[in-house]
């Protein structure tokens, strides 16, 4: 859990909607991520109910499961060898490499490849599994041999393995191959063979160029929004230790409108014919990210890679990212999963440098993840984040700097293609990341992918950045649909959040000062038993509010609405955490609903005075315009309701201030005068405060 205090205002008049804020944490280390440096070389992931399997090359198929895909529990080798069906293809072969872990028939198929090293004799099999968790009903491995083979005279390489579906139901399986190209065939569903009906093998991508001889392998396929997306490794991979500087992979892609291709790269190149578009490369300490692949997650899509770590144990270690899919659906790569949905480390992100030592990946124990970007000096320079967020709404960027200069620095911020510039007061020193080092920006994202540029705007001060957290500002509702992650749950056809009994949902950063009521109900369908719970910060959390769902009442459109009390804590910023007990099935949830409290009935004005004398409340509706003032007889101001605002009126003409705030504290409008009078037009419905100096 972490808690925002408001208290202590920093100065900001730069831009009109950005807010300073000192804050505090119940747990300092909730703002600070660390890798948590999982190894594993050519990794592959699936979904499953209760969580992630992973496998990687070596080790004789490797499985480790994991809840949160953060922390991973090893069950080691789900084979005791190499299958002899294996040397009759690949006589000397040493070990089995680059599995695939696919959902299909009714069962987890692993396809793995064996190989003679350095040449084309190699062969593709398969194992299978009715539940991918050790020690559950119908886990238990069993081999079904040989799939797919090449001898050394053949133009490519039966190795690599990665099965696809297509949206008629058919399945395919990518493979290869080392300067040989990608090819593809289609399986049989049920046997998990090449497919009687199509004997093709297709190319689908092959290099042109000449460096590291044309390397090319590793490929993934995934359909988005109705084309496939082919994701490949180029270069030369594997160096690690000492030779590490000698690894160049890289991971580069294309889209197709059919599965069998053509493949074509964002500048419209075949990747059948060189072309690609790189997505990632080596950059500060993460040398050769690839051998990856694109699985899907529960509501996004991911891409799980290897990468080798230049500043650690120079060996290989995996990164989980979202894949973030553009307007006109093209893939850029996200952020690398460390525990955290809603958060991005600025070192990640797509780095634009308009000269050579901008932007600088910077070591500090004060930095989340130990890193940070310093020298964000020149005009030209940029800083790209994609980000999946699940929740459309209003959200506030929580943005940590450094500024040890002695005025204040600017940054353009532009969310979604807009812009605003954000003031970054000194905070005293370089390379040091406390919390008081923050400001609050506000955005609207949309549900999908969501685009973050920060460009510096140079006015002789500099700051430097470690990460920016997205919180969202909740008034009345919470849409399950827009959950982060979560267990035993899924989205249905319609878009529909679905939970088990002992699933769990997790909405990250809600910040709960900004919801309107303590009230709660959640609206159901299919539920007629059983309890779902709000949670703070953990499955087993304090319970926050109950709704019993046997007591629900029927509601608008085939909904009802279970009654879950009050809302036992409303301040700072919480993970909620949503659980399922006692349901039958599966509970279809909609909307997570703060109900507004009713005024008393002795109010009747539009505006509230608080009780500090340089400060009211108001609030800004749809209704018609009150005239009456409002005023503070202990002050020399009032303030009166006008048509889509406020007018603040000063008994005596003078150099005046004021400010408009929201509840969270975030500044919407400062307006000075040297008269009387001043005017907040064109507001937003809401609440808001009023600051006067």
């Amino acid at each position: 859990m972490k808690v925002l205090n408001f208290a202590n205002l920093v100065k900001c008049a730069t831009f009109a909607t950005i807010g300073a804020f000192g804050v505090s944490a119940v747990s300092a280390a909730d703002w600070y991520a660390k890798d948590n440096l999982q190894p594993g070389h050519d990794p592959s992931m699936i979904r499953f109910e209760d969580g992630y399997a992973l496998m990687s090359t070596n080790n004789n198929l490797q499985l480790w499961t994991s809840e949160d895909a953060y922390t991973w529990r090893d069950h080691k080798s789900t084979v005791s060898k190499i299958p002899q069906w294996a040397y009759t293809y690949a006589p000397t072969t040493e070990g089995i490499w680059a599995p695939d872990i696919y959902y299909m028939n009714g069962e987890y198929r692993v396809y793995y490849c064996v190989s003679v090293f350095g040449k084309r004799t190699s062969a593709i099999g398969y194992q299978s599994t009715k539940s991918i968790m050790p020690g559950t009903t119908g886990y238990g491995w069993t081999d079904h041999g040989h799939v797919f083979h090449t001898v050394a005279s053949d133009k490519y390489n039966a190795i690599d393995a990665d099965v696809v579906r297509d949206t008629e139901g058919n399945y395919w399986m990518a493979f290869g191959s080392f300067g040989l190209g990608i090819q593809l065939i289609k399986l049989d569903a049920k046997t998990g063979y090449q497919a009687s009906d199509d004997k093709t093998v297709y190319n689908i991508a092959r290099r042109t160029s000449k460096a590291s001889n044309g390397a090319e392998e590793g490929p993934s396929l995934i359909e988005h929004g109705g084309q496939y997306f082919l994701f490949t490794a180029w270069d030369i991979c594997c160096q690690q230790g000492a030779n590490i500087e000698q690894t160049t992979y890289k991971t580069a892609y294309g889209r197709a409108d059919k599965v069998t291709g053509p493949y074509k790269d964002r500048a419209g190149y075949d990747m059948a014919n060189g072309g690609g578009t790189i997505l990632m490369e080596r950059y500060g300490r993460y040398v050769g990210p690839g051998g990856g692949e694109a699985f899907q997650d529960l509501n996004r899509v991911r891409f799980v890679h290897h990468y080798y770590d230049l500043n650690g144990d120079k060996y290989n270690h995996i990164h989980i990212r979202d894949v973030v899919f553009t307007d006109d659906n093209w893939a850029e790569m996200g952020q690398p999963f460390l525990g955290r949905y809603l958060s991005a480390e600025v070192e990640h992100g797509a780095l634009t440098r308009a000269v050579s030592g901008d932007l600088a990946i910077t070591r500090s124990n004060t930095a989340s993840n130990g890193e940070y970007l310093a020298y964000i000096n020149t005009a030209g320079s940029k800083i790209r984040l994609p980000m999946n967020i699940m929740q459309a709404g209003e959200y506030l960027l929580r943005y940590r700097y450094a500024n040890g200069g002695e005025g204040d620095a600017t940054h353009k911020v532009t969310v979604n293609g807009k812009s605003q510039t954000v003031t970054l007061p000194p905070t005293g020193s370089w390379g040091t990341f406390p919390e008081k080092s923050i400001v609050m920006i506000p955005a609207t994202l949309k549900r999908g992918g969501n685009f973050i540029e920060i460009e510096p705007q140079p006015n002789g001060f500099f700051s430097e950045l470690d990460r920016i957290d997205f919180l969202r500002v909740i008034r009345d509702t919470i849409p399950a649909n827009g959950f982060d992650n979560g267990i035993r749950v899924r989205l249905t056809d319609k878009d529909e959040f679905a939970i088990k009994d002992g699933g769990y949902a997790i909405f990250e950063n809600v910040v709960t000062d900004s919801i309107k009521s303590d009230e709660v109900s959640i609206q159901v369908k299919n539920a007629t038993a059983g309890k779902l719970a709000i949670r703070d910060g953990a499955k087993n959390g304090i319970v926050l509010a109950e709704c019993d769902l046997s007591m629900a009442k029927a509601a608008a459109n085939g909904w009802s609405e279970a009654n879950c009390g009050t809302l036992k804590s409303k301040t700072g910023i919480k993970d909620f955490y949503l659980t399922a007990s006692g349901v039958s099935g599966e509970a279809i949830v909609g909307n997570i609903l703060f109900k507004r409290a009713p005024l008393p009935e002795s109010s009747s004005s539009s505006a509230v005075a608080e009780s500090s004398s340089s400060e009211m409340i108001v609030s800004s509706s749809s209704e018609s315009p009150v005239t009456l003032p409002i005023v503070r007889p202990s002050l020399n101001y009032s303030i009166a309701k006008i048509p889509n605002g406020y007018r603040v009126h000063f008994d005596n003409a003078g150099a005046h201030q004021a400010y408009l705030l929201n509840p969270m504290g975030q500044i919407v409008s400062h307006q000075k005068t040297n008269g009387t009078d001043i005017e907040f037009n064109n507001l937003p419905k809401g609440r808001f405060i009023v600051k006067v100096k």
